[in-house]
């Protein structure tokens, strides 16, 4: 995964080039990942 979110930064701060000034540090996306829990009950999410 953070392959594709660095790349995928690289990409857009080469396409617009206006996002190096808003994110001077290059950190386009946050640390982390995400877990989709919708349509599951409570017993398979604590698993």
């Amino acid at each position: 995964m953070g392959y594709l979110k660095g790349k995928s930064a690289l990409m857009m701060f080469d396409k617009y080039a206006n996002l190096k000034y808003k994110f001077g540090n290059r950190h386009f996306w946050a640390e982390g990942y995400y877990v989709s829990t919708v349509g599951l009950n409570e017993a398979t999410i604590k698993k």
